[in-house]
C-alpha cells in the first residue's frame, strides 16, 4: 500500500512538473508572439499615421470623405465572409489543441471551398447592390459620381482578394507564426505609403490612382502569404477533400456567427452611411480620421489579443478550464491598462494632435477621437470572453441575444440624428449599450465554463476603475491651468504616466505580480 502511494505521489509530481512545463512554453510562446506583433505595431502605426496625412492632404477631404464612404459600402456587405472567417481560425485552433492536429487539411480545404464560393457570391450581391445604393441613395458631389463609381469596382476586387486570402492568413494565425505575420503587415504598409507618395506627383485623378494601387498591393500581399503557408505547412495541401460532418459544424457556426457579423456591420458601417446621409461628406472625413486614429490606437491591445487568442481556443479544447479563466482575466486586464496608457493622453490632446498631424482637422473628428477610444476601452473588457464563448462553438444563444441589443445602435441613432442631434450621438449610443454587451456576456461565460463573475469584479474590474480614476482626475484638473500647445500635451502626459504608473503597480496588479516584477528589476540591476 504504502509503495503503491509513493507511486501515486510522485505520478502526481510529474504530471505537475509536466503542467508547469507547458505553461511555461505557453507563456515563453506568447511572449515572442507578442514582441513579433509589438514590432509590427510600431512600424505598421507611424507608417499609417504619416500615410494617412500624405493621402488627406493629396486627395483633399471631399475625395478622402468619398474615398472612405464608397469603401464603406463594400465593407457593408462583408457582415456574410465574417462568420466564416471566425469559424476557420476556431477549427483550425481547436484542431491543433488536440496535439496531433486532428483534420486541419480537411478544414483548410473546405474553408478554402467556401471562400471561394462565397467570393463569387459576394461579387453577384455588392456588385448589384453597390452600384443601385452609390448611383440612388448616396449623397456625393455630382462631377465625381464617375469616379466614386470608379473606387466601388477596385476596392470590390480589393475586397475578394483579401477574402480569398483568410483561410491561408488564419493558418499562420492558428500556428502562431506570428513573425511572418509581421513581417507581412510591414510590407503591406510600406508598399501603402508608396501608394501615398504617388499621389503627390501624379497630374491625373488622384482618386482613381490611389484605388488601382490598393488592389495591385492587396494582390502582392495575397502572393506572398500563399507562397509562405505552401513552403511552411507541408502536410496542408489543396486537394479533393471533403467532410460533410466538418462542413455541417462549420456552417452552424458561421450560420449562427452571421448575427453578430449584422449587429457590427449596422454599428459601423452602418452608422457611417446614416452620418453621410444626415450631414454628407465632410463628417465621414472626420469619421475616416477618427478611425484611422482609433485603429493605429488599437492596435496596442490587439496584437497582445491575437498572441492570445489561439492558447484561449487550445485551453478548452484541452480541457483545462482552470487555466482558461485565469487567462481570461490577464488578457481582460491588461489588454485595457495597456490601451488605457495611450488612449488617455491622446484623448485630452486630440484636437492639438490633429492639427500636428493634418493641420487641417475635419469638424468633430476630435471629438470622434476621443468617443472611438472611449468605446474601444469598453471592448477590451469582453474581448477575451467573446474569444472564449466561440471557442465552446455552441454560440446560437449567444448571438441571438448580443445581437438584438447591438442592433439597437442603428435604431436609436437614426431617431436622434433625425431629431436634429449632433453627428457624435452615434458615438455616445454606442458606448452606452456597450455596458449591457459585458453584462450579457459575462452571463453566458458563467453559463459555459461556470466563469465566477464576482471574481472578475473584484480581479479586473475594480483594479481598473481605480486605476482609471486615479490617473485621469490629477491629468484633468490641469485643463483648468493657463496651459496649451506642446506645454500642456508635455505636462498632461507626465503628470498622466506619474500617475498611472503608481496605480498600477500598486493597485492595478497583484502582491504576486509585484513580487515579480520586483525581482525582474533586482535582476536587471545586478546584470547591470
Amino acid at each position: 500500500m504504502a509503495h503503491r502511494n509513493r507511486k501515486a505521489r510522485a505520478s502526481k509530481a510529474r504530471a505537475r512538473e509536466g503542467d508547469m512545463t507547458d505553461t511555461a512554453q505557453n507563456n515563453r510562446r506568447i511572449a515572442k508572439n507578442t514582441f513579433y506583433l509589438y514590432l509590427r505595431m510600431g512600424i505598421t502605426m507611424m507608417v499609417q499615421l504619416y500615410t494617412s496625412r500624405i493621402v488627406l492632404q493629396a486627395l483633399g477631404i471631399e475625395d478622402y470623405g468619398i474615398y472612405n464612404i464608397v469603401g464603406s459600402v463594400v465593407v457593408m456587405f462583408s457582415f456574410i465572409s465574417g462568420p466564416l472567417g471566425t469559424a476557420t481560425q476556431r477549427f483550425y485552433n481547436f484542431e491543433l489543441g488536440k496535439k496531433d492536429g486532428g483534420n486541419l487539411n480537411t478544414i483548410f480545404n473546405i474553408s478554402l471551398y467556401c471562400f471561394l464560393i462565397l467570393a463569387l457570391v459576394m461579387f453577384l450581391l455588392v456588385e448589384l447592390g453597390g452600384v443601385w445604393y452609390i448611383s440612388n441613395k448616396m449623397n456625393l458631389p455630382p462631377d465625381r459620381t464617375g469616379a466614386a463609381m470608379f473606387v466601388f469596382q477596385f476596392s470590390l476586387l480589393t475586397f475578394l482578394l483579401s477574402l480569398v486570402k483568410t483561410p491561408f492568413e488564419s493558418l499562420i494565425i492558428a500556428h502562431e507564426n506570428m513573425s511572418y505575420y509581421a513581417y507581412v503587415s510591414i510590407l503591406d504598409v510600406a508598399l501603402k505609403l508608396l501608394n501615398a507618395f504617388s499621389l503627390t506627383w501624379f497630374l491625373g485623378d488622384k482618386l482613381k490612382l490611389y484605388a488601382v494601387n490598393h488592389l495591385v498591393i492587396a494582390l502582392i500581399i495575397f502572393v506572398c502569404v500563399q507562397f509562405y503557408c505552401h513552403r511552411k505547412f507541408t502536410t496542408i495541401r489543396i486537394t479533393r477533400v471533403w467532410d460533410s460532418g466538418i462542413f455541417k459544424s462549420m456552417a452552424s457556426f458561421s450560420g449562427w456567427s452571421l448575427f453578430g457579423s449584422v449587429a457590427s456591420m449596422s454599428a459601423n458601417q452602418g452608422l457611417n452611411l446614416l452620418l453621410n446621409f444626415f450631414y454628407g461628406v465632410t463628417v465621414n472625413a472626420a469619421v475616416g480620421v477618427a478611425n484611422q486614429v482609433s485603429a493605429a490606437v488599437n492596435q496596442f491591445v490587439g496584437n497582445f489579443q491575437i498572441a492570445f487568442r489561439p492558447q484561449i481556443v487550445k485551453y478548452y479544447s484541452g480541457e483545462e478550464f482552470d487555466a482558461l479563466r485565469a487567462l481570461v482575466h490577464n488578457t481582460a486586464k491588461y489588454s485595457y491598462f495597456l490601451l488605457f496608457a495611450l488612449a488617455c493622453p491622446v484623448m485630452f490632446n486630440a484636437q492639438f494632435l490633429l492639427e500636428l498631424w493634418l493641420g487641417k482637422v475635419p469638424e468633430f473628428a476630435s471629438e470622434f477621437v476621443v468617443l472611438n477610444l472611449i468605446y474601444l476601452l469598453l471592448e477590451t473588457l469582453s474581448a477575451p470572453m467573446w474569444m472564449t464563448i466561440q471557442a465552446t462553438g455552441k454560440i446560437r444563444n449567444y448571438q441571438i441575444v448580443i445581437s438584438s441589443v447591438i442592433f439597437l445602435n442603428i435604431i436609436i441613432s437614426y431617431f436622434f440624428l433625425k431629431a436634429g442631434y449632433s453627428p457624435t450621438v452615434v458615438m455616445e449610443i454606442k458606448c452606452c449599450l456597450d455596458f449591457a454587451y459585458l453584462a450579457i456576456r459575462l452571463l453566458f461565460m458563467r453559463a459555459k465554463i461556470q466563469f465566477p463573475i464576482r471574481e472578475f469584479a473584484r480581479k479586473v474590474l475594480l483594479p481598473i476603475s481605480l486605476v482609471t480614476a486615479l490617473s485621469v482626475i490629477p491629468t484633468a484638473i490641469l485643463s483648468y491651468l493657463d496651459l496649451a500647445g506642446w506645454k500642456y500635451l508635455i505636462a498632461s502626459v507626465l503628470t498622466f504616466m506619474a500617475f498611472y504608473m503608481t496605480s498600477v503597480f500598486f493597485i492595478g496588479i497583484s502582491r504576486s505580480e509585484r513580487e515579480r516584477v520586483m525581482v525582474l528589476l533586482k535582476r536587471k540591476q545586478t546584470v547591470s
